[in-house]
Order: C-alpha cells, then sequence, then structure tokens
C-alpha cells in the first residue's frame, strides 16, 4: 500500500491487481488489471518531456518480478470540495507499451526526478535506471533498463561464480536542487550519487557507514545502535534549499531520532550569514556528514513533566515517518492494532523569543501525539507545502492549513496541522472563554500576532467564513476591542549606549550614565497597541505575495520590433490579494471602534507615572493617524489592483503601442508597491489613463464610459472629473503654444470653462499649476474666479464657514476643508503680491467679489502681514469687524478691535474686548498688562454708562436704555472683581519672586488670570503664603471660620515663634500690616477671632503681656474703637468665671501688685483690662485734642446713642466697666476694681 498525494489517490495492490482510491470521496476505486504478474512496487514519478501527450501528467512505473512497465497517468483536478480543497479529481490510466525486462529482480524502490529519470533498487543488491524514449532509433531501443552499480568485471563472471552482493536499499530521495540521489540501504548506511549538473550522470560521492557512531559522539543523549536499544533508520527525507541552506537530508530513526545531514563543509557552515544566498550552480559534494542530532519528541503532556519531573524520554518504535518542510510525522508502534501518530514541528512563538534575546538560539519545537487504528503503511502531505516556510505565523492569512494522509491497512486518517490561528479559534470557541487562557495564549505568542490571528480569523474568506460561527467572530472581535492594549510610552536604550544584561529588567534598571562609562541611556518612544500593530502585521502579510512584483513589465511584440507593456502579476493573485484586503476594509468600517477614542479609552499609567494628559493624548495621536494611514494603504492597494485589471480588460500591450519609447521605458519596471505608494507610481497611472483616452478619442469612441469604471473602482485615484482637467489641461497647453490674440483668449476660456465645473475635484497642486499657466496667458481675473470656484465647490455644505464659527476645534474633519479654501485664496493672493502695484488699492479690493466671507478674511491677514491695516477701514467693508473677530485673536487684531470700537464710539464693546484680552492665554500679556487691561475697560465701562444716561447709545443692536444700563453695570462689577483678584495675583507673584528661586511659578501667573480658588490651592496653601491666603479669602467673601481662624494663627503663631522677631510686639506689628488690607472683611478679618487670638497668644507670653497689648493692636490695625470694644466685651461675657471659682481666683489674683502679672493669666481679668485701655487710650486722645465738653468737635463722634464711625461707644462702655466693677468685687479683686473705677470716673468726666 501506498499514497500518490499528486493525485488525491492511496494505491493497493492485490497479487497482479493495482487499486487506486480516491480518500477524499471515499467512494471512487480504480481498478488496473491488465498484467497477470504479481506486483512488486509501483512509484507516481515525472514523465520525461516529449514523450507523451500534454494530458500525461504523471508516470505510474508499475514493477513485478518480469518486468517494468510505465503507465500514462491523466489526472484532471476536481471542484473546490471540503475544507482541504480538491474533491479528488478524475484519474485515467494508459497503456504506453515502454516497458524493461526485470530478470528475476524485485524492485524495492523507485524514484523519479524531475527531468524524468527513473532510478529503481533491486533486491539484489544494485541500483537501475530506467531509461526510455518515445520511439526506437536506429542503434537505441524505446526502452532498456541500465544496472547503475556493476563493474566492468561483472559482465563477464557468470552469475553461479559470483560469491558477494551488495547490500539490498531500502529506500531512496531525491533531490532535486542540488541533483543528488540519496540510499538507504539495509546495514543503515546511506549513499550519496551525484547526478550532474545537467541531471544526465551518476557517480557514487559517499557512503556514510558509521551513521550511529557519528550521531553518538555528537549527542551523547543518543542511545541508539546498542544491543538494548539497536540502530535502524526508519526513512529518509531530502531538505531543500528552501527550508535550510546548508543541511540536505534527515534521517529519522527507528527510535525517534532524527539526525541531519550536510554536504556543506564545516566552515562554510559556520561563516553561513542569515542573508539570502546568491543562487549558484550545483556542484558535487565534498563532505556528507552529520551535524545535528534531534532527539525524539517529548510524548507526555506539558503538565505530566512538569509534576513528574526530568523523566527519561520515551523509547520509540517508529516503523513509517514523513518529513517536510520542519513539519515530522512518526508512526510508533502502539499495540498490534493501533499506531501512535507523533506530530512535531517547530514552536514559532518560543523560536522568536528566543531570538529577541539571542540571535543564533536553539530550535524549539511544539509536539503532539495521536492513535490511529492498524498500523501505518505510508504518511504524505495533501496538496503541496511550497511557499509555505517554517512559520506559520507569517503563512496564515495567505496560505492553508497542512493536511496530512495516514495510510494504515484499516483505511486513510487526515489529520491537519494546527496552526497558532486554529489554536486561537478552538480556544476563543469554547462557550466560556477564561481570561487566564487567554492571557497564557498572549503570553506564549505576544499581543501583537495575537491581535494579527484574529484578523486572520474574522477577514478569512466566505468559505471559511461558513465555519466561523457567531462566537469565535464576537470573541476575536472582543479581544482585538478589549485586550488589544492601548498606546504608551516605553523606555529603550538610546543608540550607542549599553545596559545592564538582564532583557527582562524593567524600566529604569539599566545604568544610569554615558556609554563611555559603560553604563545605559534610556530613551523615550511610543509603543503603538497590539490591536494597531496585529493590523499592520496581517496587512503586511497580505500584501507580500505581490508587493515585491513588478506591476508593468515590457516584452518585445509580435513582430520583435517593438516592446509592449503588459501586466507582470498574474491577475488571479491580484483578485485573491484585492478579496482579502476588500475584507479587511469592511471590517475595519463596520467597526468604528477601531479608531481609538480619546475620551473613553484613556491609557492606564504605572502607578507614580507622572505622564500628563498631553503626553497621554499624543500617544493616542500617534495611534490614530498610522491606522488611518494603515486604512489609507488598504484603500490604495485595493484601488491599484482594480487599475491593474481594468488595464487588463482594455488591452494594455495594445493600448502602450501609442505610448513614446522614453515613457514606455519609464512605466516599465514600476513594482506594485511603488504604484500604491509613491508619486511616481501615481503618475504612471495617470499616464496610462491619458493614453487610454488618446486611444479611445482616436478611434472617435465615448471616453464616458472609462470614467464611469474609473470613478467606480478607483475613485481616490480618477474620477469623471479627471477627463476634464485633460482636456483642459490639453486646450491651456494649445493656448500657450498659439500667439496672442483672439484664440489664445477662446481657448482660454474654454478650459476656465472646463476647469470651473471640476474645481472641487481640483487639487491645490493643480490649482497652482493652473494658475501659473493662465498668468503666464494674462488671465488675472480667471486666476481669481477658478480659485474661488475651486473654493466653493471643495465646501459645497459651507462646512469651512462653520468650522471656523466653530472655533477650529481640533481633530475635526471639516478642518480639511478649512484648510483647502486657504490654499485656494493663497494662490489669488500669491498672484496679487506678484502685482502689488495694481492691486494694492481700495478701488480695486472694493471689485473683489464679496460673497466668500472666508476669502476676505484671507484678504485682510495679508493686508496687515504687508502693513496695509489702514486699506481695511477704506474698504468699508462690513465683514472688517467680523474679521478683527476671526479666530485666533491675535494681540495686534485685538488692539485694532478695542480701538475701532472707540472711534466708533462704541465704548461698551470696547470693555468688553479689553477684559477678554486680560483674560486671554495666548497673547504672551504679563500680569502687570492684564491688570492695565482691566483698569481700561473699567474706565471705558464708566464711560459707556454715562453715555447710555446722556441719551447716546453706545452699543450695537436696539436695546433699551435700562437694558444697557444693567449689562454696563454687569460688566463693571465684574470687571472690578477681576481687578481685585488681579491685584492679589500680582501680590502672590511679587512675593514668589522676593523668595527666589520660584520664577517657573511667578512666571506662570503672568500667563493668565486665575481664580481666586486656584491662587488658593496653586500657589497660596503649597507655598504657605497665608497673607495672600487672607486677601484671596476677602476677594472671594469666603465664608469658612475655621479655614480662616486656622490661617490666622499660623501667620500669627510664625511670628511669635521666631527667635529673630520681638514676641508679641511682632505679632501686634503684624496685625497692624493686615488689618489696613483686610478689615473690615468679616471673612478676612473676623475680629473676635483675631483678638481671641491675640488673646490666647498674651496668656502663653505672660512676661512680654502688657496691658493694651490687644486693643492696642487692633487700633494699630485700623480697627475702630468701638468694633475694639464690641469684641472684647463679648469675650468677657464668653469668659466671666463662676461663684465656684471665686476662692481660687482671690487666691491665684487678689492681693497688690506683687500679683499683678499673675492675674493676666486670667481671661476675664486681662480683657477686662484690655477695655480699661482701650477707654482710657480714647481718654487720652480726646484730652489731648483738647475736648472739654460736649461742644467739642469730639463730641460729634460721640452722639446720644453712644456710637459714632470711628468713636466709642461711651455709654455702653460706662455700663460694661460698671458691670466689670461688680464682678471684680463678688471675685474681691480690689486692685481691679480700683482700675475699672479710675478709668470710669474718666470717661464720666468727658461725658
Amino acid at each position: 500500500m501506498g499514497l500518490f498525494p499528486e493525485i488525491k489517490r492511496a494505491w493497493i495492490t492485490v497479487d497482479h491487481r493495482l487499486f487506486l482510491w480516491n480518500y477524499e470521496e471515499e467512494s471512487d476505486f480504480y481498478s488496473f488489471e491488465d498484467q497477470e504478474q504479481i506486483i512488486v512496487s509501483v512509484a507516481l514519478v515525472q514523465p520525461k518531456p516529449g514523450v507523451f501527450v500534454d494530458t500525461i501528467r504523471h508516470v505510474l512505473v508499475v514493477a513485478t518480478p518480469l518486468e517494468v512497465f510505465l503507465l500514462g497517468v491523466g489526472y484532471e483536478p476536481g471542484k473546490v470540495s471540503g475544507a482541504r480543497g480538491n474533491g479528488g479529481g478524475e484519474v485515467a490510466l494508459y497503456a504506453t507499451q515502454i516497458s524493461v525486462p526485470a530478470d528475476g529482480v524485485a524492485m524495492t524502490s523507485i524514484v523519479g526526478t524531475a527531468d524524468g529519470r527513473v532510478f529503481m533498487s533491486g533486491n539484489d543488491g544494485a541500483l537501475y535506471e530506467f531509461v526510455y524514449q518515445s520511439e526506437d532509433g536506429w542503434l537505441t531501443k524505446k526502452a532498456k533498463k541500465i544496472n547503475l552499480t556493476s563493474t566492468l568485471a561483472s559482465y563477464f563472471v557468470p552469475t553461479f561464480l559470483g560469491t558477494r552482493r551488495d547490500t539490498p536499499a531500502l529506500s531512496m530521495a531525491v533531490d532535486n536542487q542540488r541533483k543528488l540521489l540519496y540510499v538507504l540501504m539495509q546495514d543503515s548506511s546511506i549513499k550519496v550519487f551525484w547526478l550532474g549538473v545537467q541531471g544526465n550522470e551518476f557517480v557514487l560521492a559517499h557512503h556514510h557507514k558509521t551513521i550511529a557512531n557519528s550521531a553518538a559522539l555528537l549527542c551523547p543523549q543518543f542511545n541508539e545502535g546498542s544491543d538494548i536499544a539497536p540502530f535502524e533508520i526508519a526513512s529518509i527525507h531530502v531538505i531543500p534549499p528552501s527550508e535550510a541552506r546548508t543541511l540536505n537530508l534527515v534521517v529519522i530513526t527507528s527510535g525517534g531520532c532524527r539526525l541531519y545531514f550536510s554536504t556543506v563543509k564545516r566552515m562554510q557552515r559556520f561563516y553561513e550569514t542569515g542573508a539570502v544566498a546568491v543562487s549558484s550552480p550545483p556542484a558535487q559534494p565534498e563532505v556528507f556528514e552529520i551535524v545535528h542530532v534531534r532527539l525524539p519528541p517529548e510524548t507526555q503532556p506539558t503538565l505530566a513533566r512538569t509534576m513528574q519531573g526530568r523523566v527519561p524520554r520515551q523509547m520509540l518504535k517508529v516503523h513509517t515517518a514523513f518529513y517536510h518542510n520542519g513539519t515530522s510525522l512518526l508512526a510508533h508502534t502502539w499495540n498490534e492494532d493501533h499506531d501512535s501518530i507523533i506530530g512535531a514541528a517547530p514552536a514559532c512563538a518560543q523560536i522568536l523569543a528566543r531570538v529577541a534575546r539571542q540571535p543564533r538560539t536553539t530550535l524549539a519545537e511544539n509536539s503532539s501525539i495521536t492513535r490511529v487504528e492498524g498500523r501505518t503503511w505510508a504518511i504524505a502531505e495533501i496538496g503541496s507545502a511550497d511557499g509555505q516556510g517554517l512559520n506559520d505565523l507569517v503563512t496564515a492569512a495567505s496560505m492553508p492549513s497542512r493536511t496530512f494522509a495516514v495510510l494504515t491497512n484499516v483505511g486513510v486518517s487526515i489529520l491537519e496541522k494546527q496552526r497558532p490561528v486554529d489554536m486561537l479559534r478552538s480556544l476563543i470557541a469554547r462557550p466560556a472563554l477564561q481570561d487566564s487562557q487567554l492571557k497564557e495564549f498572549v503570553s506564549l505568542y505576544g499581543l501583537d500576532e495575537t491581535c494579527a490571528m484574529c484578523y486572520t480569523l474574522l477577514c478569512a474568506s466566505e468559505f471559511s467564513q461558513a465555519y466561523l460561527d457567531m462566537q469565535v467572530a464576537n470573541a476575536a472581535r472582543q479581544i482585538l476591542f478589549e485586550y488589544g492594549g492601548v498606546p504608551h510610552f516605553v523606555e529603550t536604550p538610546a543608540f550607542g549606549t549599553a545596559l545592564t544584561a538582564d532583557p527582562l529588567a524593567g524600566a529604569g534598571t539599566g545604568a544610569s550614565g554615558n556609554s563611555a562609562s559603560g553604563a545605559g541611556v534610556l530613551s523615550e518612544r511610543i509603543a503603538l497597541s497590539g490591536r494597531h500593530n496585529g493590523l499592520a502585521i496581517y496587512l503586511a502579510r497580505t500584501l507580500q505575495p505581490v508587493w515585491g512584483q513588478l506591476a508593468t513589465v515590457a516584452k518585445a511584440g509580435e513582430r520583435g520590433n517593438s516592446t509592449r507593456l503588459h501586466i507582470g502579476i498574474s491577475i488571479g493573485e491580484l483578485v485573491d490579494v484585492q478579496d482579502k484586503l476588500r475584507r479587511l476594509q469592511h471590517f475595519i468600517n463596520n467597526n468604528q471602534r477601531f479608531i481609538p477614542d480619546q475620551i473613553n479609552q484613556m491609557p492606564l499609567q504605572p502607578a507614580g507615572s507622572a505622564r500628563s494628559t498631553v503626553d497621554v493624548t499624543s500617544c493616542w495621536n500617534a495611534e490614530a493617524a498610522s491606522l488611518a494611514s494603515l486604512y489609507e494603504l488598504i484603500v490604495h492597494a485595493v484601488e491599484a489592483v482594480s487599475f491593474l485589471c481594468l488595464m487588463s480588460d482594455f488591452n494594455l500591450p495594445v493600448i502602450s503601442e501609442s505610448v513614446p519609447d522614453a515613457q514606455r521605458q519609464k512605466l516599465a519596471g514600476i513594482q506594485f508597491s511603488q504604484l500604491v505608494c509613491t508619486d511616481a507610481g501615481k503618475q504612471s497611472c495617470r499616464d496610462l489613463i491619458l493614453a487610454l483616452i488618446n486611444s479611445q478619442i482616436k478611434q472617435d469612441m465615448s471616453i464616458d464610459s472609462i470614467s464611469d469604471v474609473l470613478s467606480k473602482r478607483c475613485s481616490t485615484m480618477f474620477s469623471s472629473s479627471d477627463v476634464s482637467l485633460y482636456k483642459a489641461l490639453e486646450a491651456l497647453k494649445q493656448a500657450s503654444e498659439s500667439e496672442e490674440g483672439t484664440d489664445a483668449r477662446d481657448l482660454a476660456s474654454s478650459a476656465l470653462a472646463l476647469l470651473t465645473d471640476i474645481a472641487g475635484a481640483l487639487s491645490i497642486e493643480q490649482l497652482r499649476e493652473i494658475c501659473n499657466s493662465f498668468e503666464q496667458l494674462g488671465q488675472l481675473n480667471a486666476i481669481i474666479t477658478l480659485a474661488l470656484a475651486c473654493a466653493a465647490q471643495s465646501d459645497p455644505h459651507g462646512d469651512a464657514y462653520k468650522f471656523w464659527g466653530d472655533g477650529a476645534p481640533e481633530n475635526d474633519p471639516r478642518e480639511s476643508v478649512y484648510n483647502k479654501r486657504i490654499e485656494c485664496y493663497r494662490c489669488i493672493i500669491s498672484v496679487m503680491e506678484k502685482h502689488r502695484s495694481s492691486v494694492l488699492n481700495a478701488n480695486s479690493l472694493s471689485k473683489l467679489p464679496g460673497a466668500d466671507v472666508l476669502f476676505h478674511f484671507a484678504l485682510y491677514d495679508w493686508l496687515l502681514d504687508n502693513g496695509q491695516s489702514s486699506l481695511l477701514f477704506q474698504i468699508r467693508s462690513p465683514h472688517v469687524e467680523q474679521y478683527l473677530n476671526l479666530e485666533p485673536r491675535t494681540l495686534e487684531k485685538c488692539d485694532m478691535l478695542w480701538h475701532y470700537y472707540v472711534h466708533e464710539n462704541r465704548f461698551g464693546n470696547a470693555a468688553v474686548v479689553q477684559r477678554q484680552m486680560a483674560c486671554a492665554q495666548d497673547f504672551g500679556i504679563n500680569l502687570a498688562g492684564r491688570i492695565e487691561y482691566l483698569s481700561l475697560s473699567i474706565s471705558n465701562a464708566k464711560i459707556a454708562i454715562d453715555m447710555v444716561r446722556g441719551g447716546q447709545t453706545h452699543m450695537a443692536g436696539e436695546v433699551s436704555e435700562e437694558d444697557q444700563i444693567n449689562e454696563l453695570a454687569m460688566i463693571l462689577r465684574d470687571n472690578e472683581d477681576q481687578l481685585e483678584v488681579a491685584q492679589v495675583q500680582l501680590e502672590i507673584q511679587q512675593q514668589l519672586r522676593n523668595l527666589g528661586g520660584h520664577e517657573t511659578l511667578a512666571g506662570a501667573l503672568d500667563r493668565r488670570l486665575f481664580t481666586v480658588t486656584e491662587l488658593y490651592e496653586k500657589f497660596a496653601e503649597p507655598m504657605k503664603m497665608w497673607d495672600a491666603a487672607l486677601l484671596i479669602f476677602k476677594a472671594s467673601n469666603h465664608d469658612d471660620p475655621q479655614m480662616v481662624e486656622g490661617v490666622w494663627r499660623t501667620i500669627l503663631r510664625t511670628v511669635l515663634d521666631d527667635q529673630q522677631r520681638t514676641g508679641l510686639l511682632a505679632v501686634a506689628s503684624k496685625v497692624a500690616q493686615l488689618g489696613p488690607r483686610l478689615y473690615p472683611s468679616p471673612a478676612a478679618f473676623p475680629l473676635t477671632t483675631v483678638a481671641k487670638i491675640l488673646l490666647d497668644l498674651a496668656q502663653e507670653r505672660p512676661a512680654e503681656y502688657t496691658f493694651g497689648y490687644i486693643s492696642d493692636a487692633l487700633v494699630q490695625a485700623g480697627v475702630p474703637y468701638w468694633a475694639v470694644f464690641e469684641a472684647l466685651n463679648s469675650l468677657y461675657t464668653k469668659s466671666v468665671p463662676t461663684k465656684t471659682t471665686t476662692a481660687m481666683t482671690k487666691g491665684r489674683f487678689g492681693g497688690g501688685i506683687g500679683n499683678m502679672r499673675s492675674n493676666t493669666n486670667d481671661v476675664s481679668v486681662m480683657l477686662a483690662r484690655e477695655v480699661a485701655a482701650l477707654a482710657s487710650r480714647f481718654v487720652e486722645i480726646s484730652k489731648g485734642s483738647g475736648i472739654s465738653s460736649l461742644a467739642d468737635p469730639l463730641n460729634t463722634m460721640v452722639d446720644e446713642s453712644g456710637s459714632s464711625e470711628n468713636g466709642l461707644p461711651v455709654n455702653d462702655v460706662d455700663q460694661a466697666l460698671s458691670q466689670y466693677i461688680v464682678n471684680a468685687t463678688l471675685h474681691e479683686n480690689i486692685q481691679l476694681k480700683n482700675e475699672l473705677q479710675r478709668v470710669q470716673e474718666n470717661i464720666r468726666q468727658i461725658l
């Protein structure tokens, strides 16, 4: 039994009958019984060129003990059926009448080369070649058998005298590219035959007889070849140069080891680089040696190996094996009725991870085991693995999964190699996907590759999509959008620096310093998300088959005297790539979340990260820009394929005949990548389209159909307007070549008419070129007409004006329209710049069209830039005021605007503009300048109010006088409040500069006006500027008694504890300093609270305290006498001691002068004396002023009610003193009683 994967058949021989079984459809049997000899072996080989008809694609070699004959095989692949591809196709066998006698030798193995040579190994130990041709020659037969290993003497020695027979061969393998034939002998040796450069030789190059010993020397763990494990070779397999340049053959032993042989010398192998080797003709090998031993694949699960520790590998019993393109399949005898198929393939993820850390790394592989019923006879791959490569990650998007047929005596089992994308599909197809499983998969293959696999699943072909259930599709989308990561900053070593050897060390673990000292310097870059990188990977792998190929090539014409252009890539390959790109484009269009949302998806920063919102936004902007570029690449690639298909449909070779030779040579050799990405490629497309249009016009054929096709298939590359553009350019060219006169003007007018209709489709570059052409023709009005038409048609819905009206928000899709309009206006202005003398006057400017407001704004910008601001007022345009309010508002324009309002006697508007300038952050105005603008705004607001009251309307619009006054009054109040806060801000700035070392903070106060909350939280509180905090409380009227009391206590405690100051005197001085600025604000200067703090501090420093200290400090702070009295009296009322403390008070404070100092410790006593001191001070001032009666002017401060503006409520004071005297009497404090009586007597004398 055996397999013919080339024709999708398994073969079985029963005596003289040969059966071919279609294992794809499982029902198609073909039987060959046209001969009577027992069939020994069969093989399917390539036919010799020119011998058979074209329908015979293969030759079946059938060997019997009597003869070896050939059967022609006709094979037609079937239609697509099932996930594995063809449904088996149709097979037909044809008798060829070509045979040779076998002479009783049983041919045990038959192989064929790519050029038709057939080699056979007989059981007599000889190697034969089946040589055949189409007909008998004069001296040659149609077919003959040649013994390739016999000597000349063997032809003369009789057979019965022969005593030595060569060891028979078990199997053979042909290396068609290196022209080598490998023969496995029964004694487990291998012979290597050189077939010659032309493939027509047969020379024994090497015979390796000590394979087991060589393997044991190379790998001590290799234990085959001993009595316990005899050395046997199960199979040999050729390694093509596309897989490995220095390895030629892999030998699979019965124990499951894989031995790799090379015909390249040792030194040459060591100096092989990773670059692609230049193809060279094959040469006879000088060596044949084993270079690597790969032990049997693991047959135990990873978990079992982990729990059991290091255990010896299981000894295998391999009797059939397969190897191709890195994948090994070993048939191991499990028991009498079952075999185990052990699969091993390179572990792509592990190898890539190792290569990232160390360029030269060891091979890592994944293995699995499955059981099949029966004994395995043959293993073959279904379909071709050419182009698959060893990395399944790379080919997942462009190649189907590899499938293998395993033939046993029970049937054929189809095995499919699980690529990483297949593993991911199986993982996410589970109903409940565990995060741990997904994270393990991502850690194995990386987030980028995992996302690339998701794109592969979601953008599969329609046939594959039928097998992709909704669970898998939803899970793949979930991985992309929820687990796809976010862009972020990463630290990488700067060029030329060294880091620590640990590749897993976190950011910042490298040594500091520069490379000269052996240390590392870290630089930052933006790492984009896995969702983005996966898209880039998938897109690159999809485009890879056509990316580097030539889109157009030059070939000789039929007559041989000229060259023609042809499409250089097969249309089928182009369409296949286009289908994948369209599915990817459809997926992106249907998933708007694909573009990152800078608001809802903010990247998480590590703990303690100092990343600002600007940094985070820059990461998202970088990803969004890259995603947009990738999407643009997809669109351009799809349209490039459509363009090539279109040129193929219109017969490109014929069209190219009309192209000049020089241009044809330039168009030839354009790569597909250049066609998509470069300006030269796009220009080549335009040139070809122009040639197509010209050929259609020459044949008097309409070009409308071409226009329609281009607009549908290549909308971003071509449109119907391109045809009109080509006609207009041709008219301009003819106008420039004709003499000046009516013809030139008519041609220019015709071109202008064509261009005006398609003006919106013109790019800025095209507009500039056309304007230059009109300028050379002297058609300046045509430039203005065309440029304004281009601006208007590019913005049919007025989005540019709306964009400007909305303040030009960032990342707004209307911004591109606005920018194009501005560029259109620049085309006009650039012409005006060249003709300044004729256009820079009010008369010429007044004739310009006035409907386009944005054009006037651009024009006014140019006038200001050229120092022609006076023309703005001479034009008398209604757009001037609107222009001066245009964003972005510059300092110059705002100054002009408020001067303009003042000139127009609109002082209220001027006040508003000046306030806006004071609050602006982008004019570079310092804090003093802002305060000046606020002062000017207050002045103009007051003038405006006076003008309204005088009957003069100052504001635009019909507004009532009362409403105008209310509005202006509100502006005035706001300005005054803002000025007060700005003055506090100025004081904070001055304090910061006086402190030194805070210039950055001080400079920040210049950039804008802060609110009182910002001033407190960002400056006053962090910098412990408590004086400024009190000013902030006053400006904001902040009602928080506890906070204000805390600030006052902090200020006065700091002064008191300062050793360089004079204690309580310094505290009184501080209160006197702050009082005039804060009083009478209850929010910033709560009088009772300040008095209580002074009382507490006085109690702490009894040695420094003197009678009248508190009242004097408050009076010096600018507090009126009556307010001081009310505060002290209020405190006294709250602190009068009860009778239970009378005895203690008497003991502590009663007595004479010696006890006076201790009496100050009593709060009520201190407060009574403070009131007495306040009254005494008032009496002294009154006497010093010469006041002796109520008729004295001083009495004007003391009216009948006992209160005054800055005086003392004498009656209330007298009553309070009387109460103090009573309390002192009750507490037997005679000294205090006497003092209070004397003060009371002095006050009554004034009254």
